[in-house]
């Protein structure tokens, strides 16, 4: 006979067994989205690519744009993307200081002293700088030490050359002190930094590795053998040269119109680092600009919007004028900038440029034979391939995509998502054919509204890179460029 079991303790026990199931019951978390955010249907759709309105641009159209037929007005050249093949002298004039006389010219702050006598970073209005050639840079790297045979522990009172110095962390005094997460991070990020400098990108930087950070590292490394590291594991001397991992970055009032606030805090999910989105958000703005000034900053340095909220864990304001960000200290993505004409390159046969999407993962681009840029890119649908030889023909600036949408119940009105750099072809296409053709593609090189996202999610057009690395690819490829698959 089995003995009966008080109520009370079996109560107690189912208790027990309950509360053990629950704490074995373990949520699993959502799946990663595979679409970008509000198109999820969207993808399915056939979408045309047309050129769209200027936009915040139209305020910049004097020096953006090139004078109409029989106009006297000067179009300014683009700023040049490298040092000055020769020394040349820069007058100053008011506003202007070091840092932004530097930036212009791609050079460094401690180039322009050097190459000036300057002791400190006063200068005044009307001075005339010397601004340093590209082989006055290369005379200003010091040379290796001497005796590099001893690399062995040092002795108690001296310093071995070997000794691994910490890296300099930011190119200008600070306004506030770093954050540990700035510091932890800083030896890696100046090596992401260098190698986005140099042309060999990997996507947003985020001061950790992964396979894009390797392809990047190990593309250089075949290039130009040496050029990151000295032999004793210290960084080199021209990626000291750029004057460390991170700069500061003032948003300023000019910068807003670039800017279409969303309520972030509402519209973001926990531990999303985007806002949850529907296709009525998106057709409804007449620009798809920056969400806020955390997206627009992480863009126009290059970095992973997360990474740049991690290192700037006091900034509460971020769409405020003045709130100073702590960034990666890369050369900035001025979409203002961005497309002012010319702007693809005239060819030139002594040097024909070259570029090629490798597995669909970068895509290289060579000048008479030498690797001048290599860079992540990805398709925005699968399926997408290409094979033989390739053209690329002209440039589509601030592009706008329409759509009948559904083929099976087709809207009455096209649907339009508006140009911006929050577009999901960014702020420019790159028209693409067959080598044999003149007849535009439907899939041509263009932007991504998703830079931390686009090697994983779904979205509209053909092949896309940040639009940062885009800014660089129409400054690099003239028409006619042939584009090749390997």
């Amino acid at each position: 006979m089995v003995a009966k079991i008080p109520t009370v303790l079996r109560l107690g026990l189912l208790l027990l067994v309950a509360t053990v199931q629950a704490q074995d019951v373990v949520v699993p978390p959502p799946p990663p989205a595979t679409v970008e955010a509000g198109l999820e249907q969207a993808v399915k759709w056939k979408w045309q690519m047309e050129p769209g309105s200027l936009g915040p641009w139209a305020t910049l159209a004097t020096t953006l744009l090139p004078s109409e037929p029989g106009s006297s007005a000067a179009v300014p050249k683009p700023a040049p993307r490298t040092a000055p093949e020769k020394s040349l002298d820069h007058t100053v004039m008011r506003g202007e200081n070091l840092t932004n006389i530097a930036r212009r010219y791609i050079v460094t702050v401690d180039h322009i002293k050097t190459f000036n006598s300057l002791t400190n970073d006063v200068i005044r209005v009307g001075q005339v700088l010397r601004i340093p050639g590209v082989e006055d840079i290369k005379s200003m790297i010091p040379p290796p030490p001497k005796d590099e045979k001893d690399k062995s522990i040092p002795s108690k009172g001296s310093q071995s050359s070997a000794t691994v110095q910490p890296p300099v962390l930011i190119a200008k005094k600070p306004k506030r002190a770093m954050p540990p997460a700035a510091w932890g991070a800083a030896a890696l990020v100046q090596t992401q930094v260098f190698l986005d400098r140099q042309g060999f990108t990997l996507g947003p930087i985020d001061g950790t590795t992964g396979p894009v950070y390797d392809a990047a590292f190990q593309g250089h490394e075949k290039a130009h053998p040496g050029q990151l590291f000295s032999s004793d594991g210290q960084p080199s001397a021209a990626m000291k040269s750029i004057g460390g991992a991170y700069t500061e970055y003032e948003l300023r009032q000019d910068d807003l119109r670039w800017i279409n606030p969303v309520s972030e805090e509402t519209n973001r999910k926990k531990g999303e680092a985007s806002p949850v989105l529907t296709l009525t958000d998106l057709t409804s703005q007449s620009f798809l600009g920056y969400r806020s000034g955390w997206e627009f900053v992480a863009e126009r340095f290059h970095a992973s919007e997360s990474f740049l909220r991690r290192i700037n864990p006091y900034i509460k304001s971020p769409n405020t004028p003045g709130t100073t960000f702590l960034v990666p200290n890369v050369e900035p993505f001025e979409i203002e900038n961005a497309l002012r004409k010319p702007i693809q390159p005239e060819a030139d046969p002594a040097k024909p440029v070259k570029a090629t999407i490798v597995e669909l993962k970068r895509l290289i681009i060579r000048r008479a034979d030498e690797v001048i840029a290599s860079m992540p890119i990805s398709v925005a649908r699968p399926g997408l391939r290409g094979r033989g030889s390739w053209k690329v023909l002209d440039v589509i600036a601030h592009p706008r995509l329409t759509s009948t949408g559904d083929p099976a119940a087709p809207s009455a009105t096209p649907i339009a998502l508006a140009p911006g750099p929050n577009n999901p072809a960014g702020f420019a296409w790159i028209n693409l054919a067959k080598a044999s053709d003149l007849k535009p593609l439907p899939y041509g090189l263009h932007g991504t509204s998703i830079p931390g996202y686009m090697m994983k999610q779904e979205s509209i057009g053909g092949f896309r890179l940040t639009n940062w690395d885009l800014a660089r690819v129409i400054r690099l490829l003239p028409s006619g460029t042939e584009l090749t698959w390997e």
